[in-house]
């Protein structure tokens, strides 16, 4: 689970980089997204998954696709936690 909040006015370019960059990237590498949701104007939360998450991860992290982002540059805080599915 991770949880933005956003610069104030960075909505809309977050939201592009996420749809256009982020998900199909972690698609590409085998990630599921489980979804994600606007909280409020600058609060975003989103669940992604995978089988080996630190695998997975790491090479994300090395793609030079998700090297060109700069979440600097949206974020302003971020709280991740790994979370258990009860149903």
């Amino acid at each position: 689970m991770r949880r933005y909040t956003l610069k104030e006015g960075a909505r809309e370019a977050f939201q592009e980089v996420f749809l256009k960059t982020i998900v199909p990237l972690r698609q590409a590498l085998g990630f599921q997204v489980l979804g994600a949701y606007w909280l409020s104007e600058r609060e975003f939360l989103w669940f992604v998954a995978h089988e080996r998450f630190e695998e997975a991860e790491k090479a994300y992290y090395e793609h030079p696709e998700r090297q060109k982002v700069r979440p600097q540059e949206f974020v302003e805080a971020m709280d991740t936690r790994f979370v258990e599915r009860l149903l």
